[in-house]
């Protein structure tokens, strides 16, 4: 029960910075609560993100390209946010 306690605060925790990070990325509350913590009966933690609409992907995927370093391949991250952008 420790460990999946543990697991539980560890996953709500990272829930929680991941929502906050996607309201300053400029995704609505709405779409921000989508994302919850997940524990299983064997305490493994995961943090669902559930599904948001496209313009919040799109949102995410810059806030996401502007995190990462340039990658100047074909199928780059920064390259598919301009694409879509």
């Amino acid at each position: 029960m420790a460990q999946y306690k543990g697991s539980r605060a560890e996953a709500e925790h990272t829930a929680a910075l991941l929502r906050a990070a996607l309201m300053r990325a400029g995704i609505p509350e709405g779409g921000a609560a989508q994302v919850r913590a997940l524990v299983t009966g064997k305490g493994r933690a995961y943090v669902e993100v559930g599904a948001l609409p496209l313009g919040s992907a799109v949102k995410l995927l810059n806030a996401l390209s502007e995190a990462l370093p340039d990658d100047d391949t074909e199928g780059g991250p920064a390259r598919h946010a301009e694409a879509l952008g």
